[in-house]
């Protein structure tokens, strides 16, 4: 290699960082700024919660160092919503505490269930915007990061298409926005399997492994199987090496660095970053694993029919991907999925290799298309499962996303590598009309995309019509809220959860005097169209003396949240 061909790949990588630097911190921006006009949802009112109480016994700690080891003080603290890691709350309230304004109001009902905030450090937004920014930092981090990896891979094109495959679609857009761990743990499930590629031929990759993973953990329970997925490929590749090779394994193989970082440094970082495991890590960690075997059943409306209890059809995964992924993304995604399976048969992936502990493998690590396609496939086949409890539409299998995102880059890779020379210089508009279906979805929904359905499914009104779910958490509230009437009264929240209402009150989104109440003693009555829920609008009408809308609140005619108003 000349001395102007190592110069110029400093420059390049250099050039890399600083684009993908700058597409996380524009997403982040835009996230920040976009998401004011999204509903607080029903579980981000309960991590806001969880988050102030965390913040709390950490400054309390900070104060005064003794208190970390007292057992009382820290469970009480972090009892709230125990069922779900800590890490991410722990950052929404510590965010809360340098960027949040002082809170308008305490409460909405007759107790003060929320102890009073004090301003943050630097008090530019409000307080349930403060505990969003962590997520969206995360967020803009996994843009950068598919970025990275397909400019890598192909040139900055395949970095743009990554990165637009991803948080351009409709669904990650909205839940990238939000206090809740779905897209941060599918960003952590992505930074864990490229630390891993790399730790397999990299000792410092591997030293690295072990924080990754225990991050991805302690973000969300997903990340358990991405763990397990990733020990069961090394373990796969090396038996396929072993019968390929006539044995030619070394005995450093069978258990090496990136293993133990899996397996076992991971875990201890999580606990450390879990405090309520702290004072009985076995017995808390198995009650973990058995709420989500048990967990709350959600209702699904899915082709016209409602679904309360499981088994959902086996269907639904993969018809819900379709219906909400634009249908040029599945395509360019499945033909890089088969490009890497095709690559992984190539000989530069067979050669043998001196092991060391450190790195099992060269640099020419195997399966490294099966892997993705593994991590692209594997969280829907987990809903699928006819076992699986209903706890939520596609934000649980938003893990897969980034994998698809990744395989549309390796579908550039090889279009580019392919095509006749004369064809090649049209390629970069065929990549930008790729993403068009999925920004153009994404611009109009805003910011009702949680309601949003793909252009091929004819968006929210198809998706209306063939009777699949409109939203649900009570996502569109916003101007609901903001049109209640300045006379003070009673509200009824219907599926907003009280605690997100307690939020939109404390960062003044919630008129002053209006109070939420039953229906029975309510003057105003917010209601959120699902199949489910129609004889709930049959209470409205008859509790209130009207039909009558006063307020309806649509995306493509599709009615997505109405007020109802105590006629006078």
């Amino acid at each position: 290699m000349t001395g102007q061909a190592k110069a110029a790949r400093p420059r390049s990588a250099t050039r890399r960082i600083g684009v993908a630097a700058a597409l996380g911190l524009l997403t982040t921006l835009l996230l920040a700024l976009g998401h004011r006009q999204v509903g607080y949802v029903r579980d981000e009112g309960i991590y806001f919660e969880a988050s102030r109480h965390y913040a709390a016994w950490v400054m309390d700690v900070v104060e005064r160092p003794s208190r970390l080891a007292d057992r009382k003080r820290r469970d009480r603290a972090f009892r709230v919503n125990h069922e779900h890691p800590a890490l991410l709350k722990l950052a929404a309230g510590l965010s809360a505490r340098l960027f949040a304004t002082p809170p308008i109001a305490q409460a909405l009902d007759d107790t003060d269930s929320v102890h009073a905030s004090t301003p943050g450090v630097f008090p530019v937004m409000p307080e349930g915007a403060a505990m969003r920014l962590p997520a969206q930092l995360i967020a803009g981090l996994g843009v950068a990061l598919l970025y990275w990896v397909g400019a890598a891979r192909a040139g900055p094109v395949a970095g743009l298409l990554a990165a637009g495959s991803f948080i351009a679609l409709p669904r990650v857009w909205f839940h990238a926005g939000l206090h809740c761990f779905d897209v941060p743990v599918a960003v952590a499930g992505l930074g864990l399997v490229l630390t891993y590629r790399r730790a397999l031929s990299s000792p410092r990759a591997a030293w690295w492994l072990g924080p990754v993973s225990g991050l991805a953990i302690a973000t969300k329970h997903n990340a358990l199987f991405a763990v397990a997925l990733c020990a069961a490929h090394y373990y796969a590749a090396l038996a396929w090496r072993w019968w390929h090779h006539r044995g030619a394994i070394d005995r450093q193989q069978l258990c090496p660095l990136p293993i133990v970082a899996l397996t076992v440094v991971g875990p201890l970082v999580s606990l450390a970053l879990w405090p309520w495991l702290w004072s009985a890590p076995w017995d808390r960690f198995a009650d973990y694993l058995a709420f989500h075997r048990a967990h709350d059943y959600y209702n699904i409306a899915y082709l016209g029919a409602n679904y309360n209890r499981p088994p959902l059809p086996v269907s639904y995964p993969f018809v819900m991907t379709w219906a909400t992924v634009p249908t040029a993304t599945l395509l360019l995604a499945t033909a890089g999925l088969v490009v890497g399976i095709l690559r992984d048969r190539s000989p530069a992936t067979t050669r043998p290799v001196k092991a060391k502990w450190a790195r099992p493998f060269d640099d020419h690590a195997p399966w490294l298309g099966r892997l993705t396609l593994v991590f692209a496939v594997f969280p829907l086949i987990v809903i699928a499962w006819p076992t699986i409890p209903i706890f939520g539409g596609t934000k649980h299998w938003l893990t897969a996303y980034p994998f698809l995102a990744l395989a549309c880059a390796e579908a550039w890779h090889w279009l580019r590598s392919t095509a006749p020379r004369r064809i090649r210089a049209w390629l970069p508009a065929v990549a930008a009309a790729s993403l068009v279906p999925s920004l153009w979805a994404t611009i109009h929904g805003h910011p009702h995309n949680l309601s949003q359905y793909a252009p091929l499914v004819g968006g929210a009104r198809g998706a209306a019509n063939d009777g699949h779910c409109r939203g649900f958490w009570g996502a569109a509230n916003v101007p609901l809220l903001r049109a209640l009437p300045r006379e003070p009264g009673g509200v009824s929240l219907h599926d907003m959860h009280a605690l997100s209402a307690e939020q939109a009150a404390r960062d003044g989104v919630w008129p002053d005097g209006h109070r939420a109440r039953p229906l029975s003693r309510a003057d105003e009555a917010l209601f959120f169209p699902e199949l489910h829920m129609q004889s709930h609008e049959l209470q409205i009408w008859q509790r209130l003396g009207t039909r009558r809308p006063s307020q309806v609140l649509t995306l493509d005619d599709v009615p997505l949240g109405v007020r109802y108003s105590r006629p006078e």
